[in-house]
């Protein structure tokens, strides 16, 4: 394409003063959307990791007979869960906790806590069973995406992620 030969244009295609701010424009926003995207994968990635270590670090308490002999309800395992992970709000009023005891190992089954379309459908039960029972704990959390990106079409009807964590274990003689 041939430049205008009026002094005018000629100026304004000669002119590269702004040139690196304009670049910048372009790059910018696929730039700040990746690190922002990486940030909140970092942080789902997170809450599921302090979700997981923390069920685990409580649920030794089933094992070892604490709860039993204490008679603990499930709102103050709830709030030992709770209390063991980090950077989490709403985490009592959010969490569902599913301790049931397990007859025969061949009998555990995967169940979906989400229905088809798209509710939680988690009964909370809480039976820490007695010496030498098989224990399953089981821990959902739902989690807010903080920004607009979409992880997965895995989602509850009210846009929020499922994190979970569960334990499999036999109780110790107490």
């Amino acid at each position: 394409m041939a430049r205008p030969n009026h002094p005018a244009f000629q100026r304004f295609f000669n002119d590269r003063r702004g040139v690196a701010a304009i670049e910048f424009a372009l790059v910018a926003l696929p730039l700040f959307a990746l690190i922002f995207g990486i940030i909140e994968v970092s942080l789902m990635f997170f809450v599921d990791a302090s979700l997981d270590a923390s069920l685990k670090k409580v649920s030794r308490s089933i094992r070892t007979g604490q709860v039993a002999a204490s008679g603990a309800p499930l709102v103050a395992f709830k709030s030992k869960i709770c209390g063991e992970m980090s950077l989490l709000f709403d985490c009592e009023s959010n969490l569902l906790v599913r301790v049931v005891v397990i007859s025969d190992l061949a009998s555990i089954n995967s169940t979906n806590p989400i229905s088809a379309s798209g509710a939680l459908t988690v009964n909370e039960v809480f039976n820490p069973g007695k010496t030498s029972d098989y224990v399953l704990v089981q821990g959902f959390l739902p989690w807010s995406a903080v920004s607009l990106f979409t992880l997965s079409n895995a989602r509850l009807s009210d846009g929020r992620y499922l994190l979970g964590s569960a334990v499999l274990f036999r109780n110790e003689p107490f």
